[in-house]
């Protein structure tokens, strides 16, 4: 279950966790989103829990389930010849900042080349992402299928790939041609389908094994 939370500090400097309504991240005071990316920076989630700042809310998830991270596996085992081949790495822990509007998002998965520019110590600029994959769960629809795949457009991220086993019938949905508007183009494929990552990638990922 994921929440929505914003971090205040006290007058002793101790955190208080508040509810902090949805909002337009666009339309949010520069002083607000100021306060929200110290907080990021400064609260500890608990552990087993990670937490990202996405379109004006702080949301603290649980790390991924063992399906989640099955899913990733058997994405990594089809991107491991062109991954081996082009020497990037596979990021499954790491944020990506996105400066168009100082959000804070950890992909289920991140392809990135290796000298891809570091902000901080956690966290890449999204020019140096080939690739972030989010794999849906129950309470994760809305972020994964609307707000995150807004923001990695804004990055840009060239490709983002939503694997969705919740959707009526379950797809691989891939997003390229990444715009300050949105991604403008857009596949799905479904069980029995292939889907084709395009250059850098030139692989053809098998649909069955991604949607279990």
């Amino acid at each position: 279950m994921e929440v929505s939370v914003a971090v205040l500090a006290n007058t002793e400097g101790k955190a208080q966790i508040m509810a902090l309504p949805a909002g337009n991240l666009a339309a949010a005071a520069a002083g607000e989103l100021a306060q929200l990316e110290q907080l990021w920076y400064e609260f500890e989630p608990p552990e087993g829990t990670r937490l990202e700042l996405i379109d004006g809310e702080l949301v603290m998830s649980p790390t991924p389930s063992l399906g989640h991270s099955q899913v990733i596996d058997a994405m990594l085992n089809q991107l491991f010849e062109v991954k081996r081949r082009h020497d990037w790495i596979a990021h499954t822990k790491v944020t990506v900042r996105i400066p168009a509007t100082r959000e804070r998002l950890i992909p289920d998965l991140a392809i990135a080349a290796r000298e891809a520019r570091q902000l901080s110590e956690w966290e890449l600029a999204p020019e140096g992402v080939l690739l972030a994959v989010e794999v849906v769960s129950p309470s994760s629809g809305r972020r994964d299928r609307e707000l995150k795949r807004r923001a990695y457009a804004q990055g840009p991220v060239p490709l983002y790939l939503l694997i969705d086993p919740f959707a009526g019938p379950p797809a691989v949905t891939l997003f390229s041609q990444p715009s300050q508007d949105g991604y403008r183009h857009q596949q799905s494929a479904f069980a029995q389908q292939p889907l084709r990552l395009p250059e850098p990638f030139d692989v053809d990922l098998n649909i069955a094994r991604l949607l279990g």
